[in-house]
């Protein structure tokens, strides 16, 4: 029995999904997750979905939800989400993904697996992609319908547009947005009192050093159970990258001029 596909998207948002089973989606997907990984990256369709923005704002933030029916009525219901705090805070300098989703751009999205871009990575990578291929196959055994949701999008201004089932994406993505302004305050207010770039980032090199000590301890797990430990551990990871990319004379001036630290308010 043919798999039954359903994409349904936000379109009168602005926001549509292309089905992969539109006849223009290999070309249009294969650049998105770059041509040298295509050849694999295809084999995750039907879990695989392109997110065009024909609103005339940025998104920073989306959820979908694919719902897998199978043979006997069983279902199962995956939700992921794609998110851009950088774009909101600033820090688009230090991002890994800081293009966020503008008005007239596409996103490949995929079950369980970041695919847009895959291929700007090292080739070491890519021997990891055929794994989740297998997964994909595995989850749609047995299956007879596929449905690809887009729950909820929240654009640049702080509007939110879907369901947003459980409010878990306005959570999730308040939560990382206000880890990541926390350390940037703490940086800032440092360097006004003036403190060092050292002393200015101590919290975080004292945060992160404890982390990992308790990671090597085993007294924390990976992922802690409490979403703002994830996003203040992910948040000073992101933070910490000013360091790596900048010389401490630079910080300062890049920090004051980029870094935004007002609250951004969620709203319908």
């Amino acid at each position: 029995m043919p798999l039954v596909l359903r994409v349904d998207g936000l379109d009168a948002d602005g926001v549509k999904l292309i089905s992969p089973a539109d006849p223009q989606f290999d070309e249009l997907a294969r650049p998105l997750m770059s041509e040298r990984i295509a050849h694999v990256g295809l084999q995750l369709k039907p879990m695989l979905v392109i997110v065009s923005n024909e609103s005339p704002q940025t998104i920073v933030s989306l959820s979908i939800v694919w719902r897998i029916i199978h043979e006997g009525g069983r279902t199962t219901r995956m939700w992921c989400h794609t998110s851009f705090p950088e774009t909101v805070c600033g820090d688009v300098l230090v991002g890994h993904h800081p293009e966020a989703i503008p008005p007239g751009q596409t996103h490949l999205e995929a079950s369980g697996l970041v695919i847009h871009g895959y291929g700007s990575g090292g080739e070491y990578y890519d021997q990891f992609l055929t794994q989740f291929v297998d997964e994909k196959n595995a989850r749609l055994a047995g299956a007879v319908e596929l449905h690809i949701d887009l729950n909820a999008v929240i654009f640049a201004d702080g509007t939110l547009a879907g369901a947003d089932d459980g409010s878990k994406l306005v959570d999730l993505f308040s939560t990382y947005v206000r880890a990541k302004q926390e350390w940037y305050r703490g940086i800032l207010e440092a360097l006004d009192t003036g403190r060092s770039i050292e002393e200015a980032f101590s919290g975080i090199r004292t945060f992160m050093d404890e982390q990992s000590r308790d990671r090597r301890a085993g007294t924390m797990t990976s992922y802690p159970r409490d979403p703002h430990a994830i996003w203040k551990q992910q948040a000073a990871a992101e933070a910490a990258g000013w360091r790596r990319k900048f010389k401490d004379e630079e910080i300062p001036q890049l920090l004051r001029g980029a870094i935004r630290l007002e609250p951004f308010v969620i709203r319908r």
